[in-house]
């Protein structure tokens, strides 16, 4: 693919996550993003012939700037304790973003759009194994010897987030659920503490 074809790519992708936090998965059609990133229909179908292999793109691109803001907000943090600690917060601001926020509405379409759902099972394979990954490099790096036991809590943090999310989204002020955000962030470094008091000589 040509520079051009990466860029117009990318514009495509930008204009459908801006399009789905705006107005939702459902409402948002391949004549939405034409108009959004002001390009023709035929630029936008040479790169995603469907609606579904556009939804799919722009899913793995959300999941991609969820990820790689997610490290770089953890490696601004020296200690390698407290950066694991801390990644309950990390997790909560990343997927609060633009790209997070569309990344959810997809995954939430993707129950009822079975075709959706298999363009999207490559993808999620292929990422969520980097997810266990990072939370095991995050694990070694804390210097747990049972790096493996933070994985199941850490797909358990990132549901939450995903449906803390949710709530967040029909009333950014609602205590309980502001609450709730605050007691996920608290039992996450509970969590840690108890691994490193087990790990303790």
């Amino acid at each position: 693919m040509t520079r051009r074809g990466i860029d117009t790519r990318e514009k495509i992708l930008d204009a459908t996550i801006n399009c789905i936090v705006r107005a939702g998965f459902t409402a948002t059609t391949v004549e939405h993003v034409m108009a959004e990133a002001g390009l023709s229909r035929g630029s936008v179908l040479h790169q995603f012939p469907n609606r579904v292999a556009l939804m799919a793109a722009a899913a793995e691109l959300a999941m991609r700037r969820v990820m790689d803001s997610a490290r770089v907000m953890a490696e601004a943090i020296e200690d390698p304790f407290e950066r694991l600690s801390d990644y309950a917060r990390i997790s909560w601001e990343t997927h609060s973003l633009p790209e997070g926020l569309a990344l959810t509405d997809i995954l939430l379409a993707a129950r009822w759009d079975r075709e959706l759902l298999d363009g999207l099972q490559p993808i999620t394979s292929r990422v969520e194994q980097e997810i266990h990954d990072e939370f095991i490099k995050l694990a070694s790096e804390a210097g747990f010897t049972d790096a493996e036991a933070l994985v199941p809590h850490g797909w358990l943090l990132i549901a939450s987030v995903r449906g803390l999310i949710i709530e967040h989204s029909v009333n950014q002020s609602r205590p309980m659920i502001l609450a709730a955000i605050e007691r996920m962030k608290e039992r996450h470094r509970r969590f840690c503490a108890n691994l490193a008091a087990r790990d303790a000589p």
